[in-house]
């Protein structure tokens, strides 16, 4: 959780004084925290950070690498609807043969699946 706090902070190019000002609590709490010497933040502080970067207490706890799972989930839908309209007809139906071989479909599967790896790191979701 330290080195998640530490990278919000140098994404944002804030110092801790900065931060603490902005979220009302010492330098010296972020600091410890930052540094391991505290374990947990108290769970005012850890909502007030989360609303300050946009993200989830599970992001800033290391529990996941999606920011936002709003964001996240948002573009997962734009990705399926994208990905039906290129298996849909032009009256908007679905093919009714299968396109891909059960290979094509597994490899296809594969990329998805590596995707999904990848968006997870982008940092602003």
């Amino acid at each position: 959780m330290k080195n998640r706090l530490h990278e919000l902070r140098s994404e944002q190019k804030l110092h801790q004084e900065q931060l603490a000002k902005a979220i009302d609590c010492s330098q010296q709490l972020i600091s410890n925290y930052e540094t391991g010497k505290l374990k947990r933040l108290p769970a005012d502080l850890e909502e007030k950070i989360c609303d300050y970067f946009n993200c989830s207490i599970d992001y800033l706890r290391c529990r996941t690498n999606i920011r936002n799972e709003k964001r996240y989930s948002q573009t997962l839908i734009k990705i399926e609807s994208i990905i039906e309209g290129f298996y849909s007809n032009s009256e908007g139906n679905r093919k009714s043969q299968q396109d891909l071989t059960d290979e094509e479909l597994a490899n296809f599967q594969e990329i998805l699946s590596r995707f999904k790896d990848i968006l997870q790191k982008f940092p602003k979701l």
